[in-house]
This record gives C-alpha cells, sequence and structure tokens, in this order.
C-alpha cells in the first residue's frame, strides 16, 4: 500500500503542479484581454463581442484546475469546532476516512455527469466564439478525475492511517503536500 500511496503523491504532485500553472496562465490572459477590453469600450468608444464569453471560459477554467490541488491540501470548507478536541485520535481518523470516502464517490459521479456535460455540448456552439461548447465543459471530467486522485490517495493515507498512527496524514496542519516525503 505504501508504494500505492508514494506512486499517487508524485503523479497528484506533478498534475497539481501543472493544474496550478495553466489556471496562473489562464488568470493572467483573462487579466490582460479585460484590460484591452475595457480600454477599447472607454477609450475608444469601440467594443469586442467576445471578451467577455472568453474571460468567463477563462475564469470557469481556472476554478476547476485549482480545484485538485485545494482538495489534495485540505483547503475545502469545514467545520473543526466539533472535532479539535479528539483530533488524531482513532475516532477522529475514523471520521476523516468515512468523509473523504464520500468526497470521493461525490468526485466519481460528478466525473460521470462531466462527461455527460461534454457529450451534450458537442451540439452546441457559443455565441460569441463560434466554438464548441465540449470543449467549455471538457474541465469538469478533468478537474473531477484529478480531485478523484487526490481523494483517492487521502483515502489510502487515512487508511494507512488508522493501522498506523505514525503514518503521514495530509490535513491542514500539513499545508505542504507537494514535498515528496515517505510514507
Amino acid at each position: 500500500m505504501q508504494k500505492l500511496i508514494a506512486l499517487l503523491d508524485r503523479f497528484n504532485g506533478i498534475s497539481t503542479r501543472w493544474a496550478g500553472y495553466v489556471a496562473t496562465l489562464l488568470l493572467a490572459t483573462m487579466l490582460g484581454i479585460m484590460v484591452t477590453h475595457v480600454f477599447f469600450r472607454y477609450v475608444m468608444n469601440d467594443s469586442f463581442g467576445w471578451t467577455e464569453e472568453l474571460a468567463r471560459y477563462m475564469m470557469v477554467w481556472m476554478a476547476f484546475l485549482f480545484f485538485p490541488a485545494a482538495h489534495r491540501q485540505g483547503l475545502n470548507a469545514s467545520l473543526e469546532i466539533a472535532t479539535n478536541w479528539f483530533k488524531n485520535a482513532a475516532p477522529w481518523r475514523l471520521l476523516q476516512l468515512l468523509l473523504e470516502l464520500c468526497v470521493l464517490a461525490v468526485l466519481i459521479w460528478c466525473l460521470k455527469l462531466g462527461f455527460d456535460r461534454v457529450e451534450r455540448g458537442a451540439t452546441t456552439v457559443s455565441l460569441s466564439l463560434g466554438i464548441s461548447m465540449s470543449y467549455v465543459y471538457l474541465v469538469l471530467p478533468l478537474s473531477f478525475a484529478l480531485t478523484s486522485l487526490s481523494s483517492l490517495e487521502r483515502v489510502l493515507r487515512l487508511s494507512y492511517g488508522l493501522f498506523s498512527p505514525r503514518a503521514l496524514l495530509y490535513t491542514q496542519d500539513q499545508p505542504n503536500a507537494d514535498s515528496n516525503t515517505e510514507v
């Protein structure tokens, strides 16, 4: 199990890092497009029809590409007030495992829905850009697949942690999930 966890750790580290790079590039490009749009609209008194649509699609891609890294590092919203008093105890680890299994099940369901959306988007074209909406929706299965792999890594770590309390677990207390540490 340790080798599988190490393999997933390596793959998830690389994939979430590259997804973050692409999302950051999308953010910078979106900023440039919107500054150009504002300049042409208010200074040149002319407007492009495609800039707002492109910026919207870039923002969607950016958000979904950051999602796997955020989940991997445990940056999702949680209520810690109820669990702080028994944190790192066996009941806490079991609760974390059950919650992560639920998250993994939802992610797999969303992955299926993402593929359905891509398939339906193939018959639709965006209004201003004239591209197939399947390209816009392609980020859904990509993001959910990467997040599912991160969730699977967390499930394996939590399962291993139930039987070996000294096992390394990624939690909000350990934000540097990209480091290559041995399990």
